[in-house]
């Protein structure tokens, strides 16, 4: 949101992209208040209708983690480590730079690793701006990463998970 200002002549604009309210896609809206006085009644706006943006990369959750859109990392949790020879689940999002899942997105996903010997998932397809995929490191090894990457899309990666 933008920082607080004076009124010149009794008027300001202001412009605003990155508010918490205006990360979250639905019906929203922005209130107004005098810092300086607080007598002066606060304002609310009308409804704004706050759509999801473009798809402009993947997020990856591994188990533990959870969406978390408008926040700085776009989730909450800590993953569980994975134990090798166990078979995991990951959750593939096509995401909007706020991280709201843009539901429109069927790109082609392929799950990469530094385990040589990792058990991947074929590629496959978004549904809705998502897709499960199933995983099992082989080796146990105390540095591990996992890739997901838009086939569709090269430009459109997500962040490795370091493990």
């Amino acid at each position: 949101m933008p920082a607080n200002t004076q009124l010149a002549l009794g008027t300001k604009s202001f412009t605003t992209t990155n508010g918490p309210n205006l990360k979250t896609p639905g019906i929203q809206t922005i209130t107004v208040a005098d810092f300086t006085d607080g007598a002066k009644t606060a304002n609310t706006s009308p409804s704004i209708t706050v759509n999801v943006g473009g798809f402009t990369k993947l997020q990856l959750l591994l188990p533990g983690e959870n969406a978390a859109p408008g926040t700085t990392t776009g989730k909450t949790g800590t993953p569980t480590t994975p134990v090798a020879g166990t078979p995991i689940t990951l959750t593939v999002n096509a995401v909007d730079a706020a991280r709201n899942v843009v539901t429109t997105a069927t790109d082609v996903v392929n799950i990469s690793s530094n385990d040589i010997n990792a058990v991947l998932p074929a590629n496959a397809a978004l549904v809705s701006g998502t897709k499960t995929f199933s995983f099992t490191f082989r080796t146990a090894t105390t540095t591990r990463t996992i890739t997901a990457t838009d086939v569709t899309n090269g430009a459109k990666l997500s962040v490795p998970i370091l493990l």
